[in-house]
């Protein structure tokens, strides 16, 4: 990637990042009105912040039938979420020569994972914009995309951020989520209920990398060159 390239990837991974911070918790709330998300607030750790934060959302999710509002949230996910791919494939692209086996394999991990949640977020946005069934998105979407995505992506994202911290990775906060991604995952995922805040740490760490991108590339070039 050209200098220019990688500032523009910081750039769209920070604001991606603090968008989702908005967007993420609405999908996860959009979600739970829908019929096939309705059981999730009979568990006490999600209706716990469910209830209290849908009523501050109000009109936000009420401005359109419950399927189809669901569905708005999850295109504009699907338009965040490439900024997670592209700023991890921009760090990658910096980083010192020879890896670790266990950084080689985490950036294949994590990268692998994050295109296929990518491409699962795609396809479920034009399978919700058809009003295609429930199923229909479980069995054609969350089998082969989103569900390998996720766990390729956690996974990765983990040992990646070990090898990260062992390494002394700047900034650290992107080190030191990546490696609680499973952690922070069952957390947003299990404990809260929805899949939109499992994968928010992510957007986070990477725009922290991605905001030191946006200011210039050139130190981490340098780094990775005198590294070679």
């Amino acid at each position: 990637m050209s200098d220019r390239a990688i500032r523009l990837v910081g750039l769209y991974a920070t604001i991606a990042a603090a968008a989702s911070l908005v967007f993420a918790p609405l999908l996860a709330l959009s979600y739970l009105a829908t019929e096939q998300g309705a059981d999730e607030l009979e568990t006490g750790t999600v209706s716990a912040w469910a209830d209290p934060a849908r009523d501050l959302a109000g009109a936000l999710l009420t401005f359109a039938s419950p399927d189809r509002v669901y569905s708005t949230y999850t295109q504009v996910l699907a338009l965040l979420f490439p900024a997670v791919l592209l700023c991890a494939w921009a760090a990658r692209s910096l980083r010192p020569r020879p890896e670790t086996r266990l950084e080689r394999w985490g950036w294949r991990l994590a990268l692998s994972g994050y295109a296929l949640l990518g491409a699962g977020l795609v396809a479920v946005s034009f399978v919700l914009i058809g009003a295609s069934p429930a199923s229909t998105v479980t069995n054609l979407v969350f089998l082969p995309l989103i569900i390998p995505g996720l766990l390729l992506g956690t996974l990765g994202s983990t040992m990646l951020g070990i090898r990260l911290l062992r390494s002394g990775y700047r900034p650290h906060l992107t080190a030191w989520l990546l490696a609680l991604a499973v952690p922070l995952w069952i957390v947003g995922s299990v404990v809260l209920g929805h899949n939109s805040l499992g994968v928010l740490p992510l957007f986070i760490a990477w725009a922290a990398t991605g905001r030191q991108l946006a200011g210039s590339a050139q130190p981490a070039r340098a780094e990775a060159a005198a590294a070679r």
